[in-house]
Formats: structure tokens, C-alpha cells, sequence
């Protein structure tokens, strides 16, 4: 079977491409390695999508899957190894191979990590990159996040309700996230700012994180630190196709078509001005129409 077009990636961008299309009638399949909503599912609250007055990630996401569901668009569990390109392109996952005319990647991004000793052996064992998935774990402790954008402050306001202390480390002097979130912090009285400080070091006791050192020489015991220090590219699969920039964002044109035709591009994974809910759902729409339009010719 030769498929229309093969969506990989279900976050947002991919899940509103894949509605575009199956309503249009195309013959497509999605894959995705993990769940239907991506980073969604690890977000505490999301409260500027139009139309939805507040709602957290993994009830979003699970909207999104009824929507898959009802629209009964075809959607497969399975990681994508490599793909390749040709007038019948090829999707090679770890159990298929599959055909296509048009790819849409809609791969997101992953959570960059500080680089520190020790950091890789401690993740899930005191250090973690979801505050919504792991904060319970750390009810009445003490915890660190670091960043300074709106995930970090988010996400330390999340904690401040479950854990008894939370240090908000952040490197610059300033945060740079909306007012209304700083706003929000200033009132917390068990968030304790720390600017213009690094993490140096972590120190792990029988195999986990027992205190973390800053480079100011300040040493704080925490049970946890939540790391939000921005994002990578989730372009591991494709690296051999001329379509990246350095970094990895996948460089695209208006209609969200990289330099091959047929290959496309949409949300987190594209380079961009900015990252939202709403304009990775516009990309996919966006991509998924321009390859409805050239079908349809």
C-alpha cells in the first residue's frame, strides 16, 4: 500500500494535520513512539488556548485522542528509524516499512539536560524533566527547579502546593517569563528565588540525588531537582536528509514544506519564532492542506 501521507509525531501539530487530512479523504497513517499529545501530557496548566478557558496537558491530550478516535484515523505505537526519500518515499519503523507520497514530521522537541556528572544515572532517581509526573513522589520534601521561563516558573508554582520548600534557580538576573507568572511566584512564599547562580554539581547517595552545589558555592539538599532548561530537537531519525539547520530545526517554507519535495515540517521541530499550542496546530493544518491542494490538482 502507497499511503497519501505519513504523519510522524502526534503532538498538536501532528494530531491537527492528521484531522485536516482524513477529513479531505486522503489515505494516511500516523506513527508515534510514545502518546497522542506529546510534551501536552507533561504540562500542569494550560490557560491561553483559544476557547478553552483553563485545562491541564494530559486532559488536552486526551482530547485530541477521542478526536483520533472518532475520526477513526489510522494510528500506530511505533518508533521511526529512519526515512528516505524518492518519488514512492520510505517510513522504516522498528517493526514496518511503509510507503507513502507525502512525510509530515511533527517530532517535537526533548528536554535539554545541564551536561553534569551524574546526571544521566540520577534521572528518575532525583532529578526529572516533569514536574506533573514526578512532584507527588516529593510530597513535603524539598525540591529545585532550574530555568527561567515560563515552563520553570510554571512548574515550581505546581510544586510550591505539594512539596514544603522549592528553589527557583535561574542563571540570568531576570526571568523571562510572562508577567502574570512572575506575578504569581512573588506570592509564593515557599519559593525561594536564587538568581544569577549554576548548578556545579550533583552529589548522588546510594543512587540518588542527595544535594546539588552551585557556582556561587552555595550547597542545597534537595530530593529532586526539575530541570527546564530549554529544548532540543527531536531529529534523531532523519539526520542524513539536507533539510536542518546546526542546531537541527527542520528549515521550511510557507507552506511548511522543507527543500524536498513532499517532505514536510510542522511544530516544535521547525525553526521558528515561537513555540506554542497554537501555532504548531496552525503548521499542521497548514501542511496538511498544502498536500490536499497538490493531490487534488
Amino acid at each position: 500500500m502507497i499511503y497519501d501521507a505519513i504523519v510522524i509525531g502526534m503532538g498538536p501539530a501532528g494530531v491537527s494535520a492528521s484531522i485536516y487530512l482524513k477529513r479531505a479523504g486522503l489515505n494516511i497513517l500516523c506513527l508515534d513512539k510514545a502518546m497522542i499529545g506529546g510534551t501536552l501530557n507533561y504540562i500542569d496548566k494550560v490557560d491561553n488556548y483559544p476557547g478553552i478557558i483553563s485545562i491541564n496537558g494530559p486532559e488536552l491530550s486526551a482530547l485530541m485522542y477521542q478526536q483520533i478516535q472518532n475520526l477513526d484515523i489510522p494510528y500506530q505505537n511505533q518508533s521511526v528509524l529512519d526515512i528516505l526519500d524518492g518519488e514512492v518515499k520510505k517510513v522504516l519503523t522498528s517493526k514496518e516499512e511503509y510507503s507513502c507520497r507525502n512525510i509530515i514530521i511533527a517530532t517535537g522537541r526533548i528536554a535539554r539536560s545541564l551536561g553534569l556528572e551524574h546526571e544521566s544515572e540520577l534521572m528518575g532517581h532525583g532529578i526529572s524533566t516533569c514536574a506533573l509526573c514526578d512532584g507527588a513522589l516529593y510530597k513535603g520534601k524539598d525540591v529545585a527547579v532550574i530555568g527561567g521561563g515560563n515552563s520553570a516558573l510554571s512548574e515550581a508554582m505546581y510544586l510550591s502546593k505539594i512539596c514544603r520548600h522549592v528553589y527557583l534557580i535561574h542563571r540570568r538576573d531576570v526571568f523571562r517569563a510572562d508577567q502574570q507568572l512572575i506575578d504569581q511566584m512573588n506570592n509564593q512564599q515557599n519559593v525561594e528565588q536564587i538568581l544569577q547562580a549554576k548548578v556545579d554539581s550533583l552529589l548522588p547517595k546510594d543512587g540518588k540525588l542527595e544535594s546539588i552545589t552551585l557556582d556561587n558555592g552555595r550547597t542545597l539538599q534537595v530530593s529532586c531537582m526539575f530541570t527546564y532548561v530549554g529544548y532540543v530537537p527531536g531529529t534523531k531519525f532523519h539526520t542524513s536528509l539536507p533539510i536542518m539547520d546546526e542546531q537541527g530545526y527542520i528549515e521550511v517554507n510557507q507552506n511548511c514544506e522543507t527543500e524536498i519535495k513532499g517532505i514536510y515540517a510542522v511544530g516544535d521541530i521547525i525553526k521558528k519564532d515561537l513555540y506554542q499550542i497554537v501555532t504548531a496546530t496552525s503548521e499542521g493544518a497548514i501542511a496538511a492542506t498544502h498536500i490536499v491542494k497538490n493531490i487534488k490538482k
